[in-house]
């Protein structure tokens, strides 16, 4: 049913041209929001580094592995801004409300499937024979990562609905929130303040959940407030459609097995070829990998407004309007991580050491702890470059899969990002590990930066072939 107050609630239609503003005004609280985040796990992330390179360690490879099974659902309920964003252009407002239902049932059952997995933590990181204190590190880390889902998943879904929406903002406000209370909660808990026991590693990660815990009310409250209720129903909780739920998933799993995929793929990276070569090595990738977050999170904010762009335009029946946006966001995505690149080349240095902190302890001496660190730092120091190198090709496939997301295009994505990570960064990566160990932890990044090359050029062709016009999610009746 079409909604009689629509203009009300729509904003002004799209104007000819390249629609750079329009991209800015969507994408600059997505990308403040997700900026936000990485900025978070910056500053826990150096919180932890000062109680110690294992710690450090863990904490990156545990959260990465904790995401593995996260992230399949995370990746298939981001189409619920597909569906969202694609209704709000056509003015179906009532499906909007009821398509953001649909994914918060979905997330209560991928949550089911996903939390078993907590009892096998100790036998999964025993697998990858690091060093023990690591391992009981990883595994505990990885337990309440995992367990923070029942919270994480349906605030996705809020998100995306509010993104959907052209209401970013609500985002990023309980984004900030949330944020504030994460970094004040971490450094009392890792460190024992106000007379609580300094807590290391596991102090973050309970910092960590309770601040989610709270994002989630702050964004559930809103999404149940009177105003967005009478616009966009969303007290119909209880018209949640199993044909909604399986739309979401049908064109949500590939994207699902796509984003886990990534993760799975970089994190076997990280702990079995980086980690191959020790502490220092994996202290080193996890210290450029941070600095990457910085570039490529926000980008994602940049990517997250092409497919709310795209899906509106595609719901307003402007599909040449939505190729004009994609093309705006590439602009802007491409002259930020642009800038991100230079900065990686020409500040390398003094941008790792800023994370570097390795106190003499009972197995370190003085010498040997300035040597670790200054080891970590010429490490990082070369995976910064290789970073710099391909931060433009990155910028140009997280807007243009951002962009097909918003046609529902997302098989095609899914299967050349499971062929080029399995064949490129781990397959390339053991090759060179295997045929090149004197490169060390440097050797397997080099085939990864050029999946990443890889990656941009070709879903940028995919985009500009124009095979995502003849997606229609809806099965509407196309004259001509």
């Amino acid at each position: 049913m079409e909604d009689t107050n629509r203009d009300i609630f729509e904003p002004s239609p799209s104007k000819p041209g390249l629609g750079l503003g329009e991209v800015l005004k969507l994408s600059w609280p997505a990308s403040l929001t997700m900026l936000n985040t990485t900025l978070l796990r910056f500053v826990d992330g150096i919180m932890v580094s000062r109680v110690g390179p294992a710690a450090f360690g863990a904490q990156f490879i545990g959260g990465m592995f904790a995401f593995i099974p996260e992230s399949f659902a995370m990746g298939a309920l981001t189409v619920v801004n597909t569906y969202v964003s694609q209704n709000y252009g056509a003015g179906r407002l009532k499906q909007t409300g009821m398509y953001a239902w649909a994914g918060m049932a979905t997330a209560a059952a991928f949550c089911c499937l996903a939390l078993p997995l907590i009892f096998l933590a100790d036998r999964i990181f025993a697998l990858f024979g690091h060093a023990p204190d690591v391992t009981a590190l990883e595994t505990m880390y990885f337990q309440y990562m995992l367990a923070s889902i029942v919270v994480t998943l349906p605030r996705a879904v809020l998100e995306q609905f509010f993104f959907g929406t052209h209401r970013p903002r609500v985002v990023l406000f309980g984004s900030v929130v949330a944020n504030v209370l994460n970094v004040a909660l971490n450094y009392i808990l890792i460190f024992g303040k106000l007379g609580l026991p300094a807590m290391g590693l596991k102090g973050s990660a309970i910092g960590s959940l309770i601040s989610w815990v709270v994002q989630f009310l702050i964004l559930l409250a809103i999404f149940l407030s009177a105003g967005t209720r009478k616009t966009y129903y969303t007290h119909l909780w209880r018209a949640v459609r199993l044909r909604h739920c399986t739309e979401l998933l049908k064109v949500g799993w590939p994207a699902g097995v796509q984003l886990c995929n990534d993760i799975a793929s970089w994190s076997l990276f990280s702990a079995a070829l980086v980690g191959k070569f020790g502490t220092v090595h994996l202290a080193a990738t996890t210290v450029a990998m941070r600095y990457m977050g910085l570039s490529f999170m926000p980008a994602i904010g940049i990517g997250i407004a092409a497919t709310v762009l795209v899906g509106k335009c595609i719901g307003e029946g402007r599909k040449d309007l939505a190729r004009r946006r994609t093309h705006a966001a590439l602009l802007a995505g491409m002259v930020y991580m642009g800038l991100c690149g230079l900065a990686f080349y020409f500040f390398r240095r003094p941008m790792v050491e800023f994370f570097v902190s390795v106190a003499p302890s009972g197995e370190l001496g003085p010498e040997q702890a300035r040597v670790m660190a200054d080891e970590i730092v010429r490490i990082g120091g070369q995976i910064m470059i290789c970073a710099a190198i391909f931060q433009l090709f990155d910028a140009i496939g997280i807007v243009y899969i951002g962009a097909l997301r918003g046609t529902g295009d997302t098989l095609w994505p899914m299967i050349l990002t499971v062929a080029l990570s399995w064949g490129m960064v781990v397959g390339g990566g053991a090759l060179v590990v295997h045929t090149l160990p004197q490169l060390a932890s440097l050797g397997p990044w080099i085939p990864a930066s050029l999946y990443v090359v890889a990656l941009g050029a070709v879903v940028g062709w995919r985009f500009e072939t124009g095979r995502w016009e003849k997606i229609d999610l809806f099965k509407r009746k196309i004259s001509g």
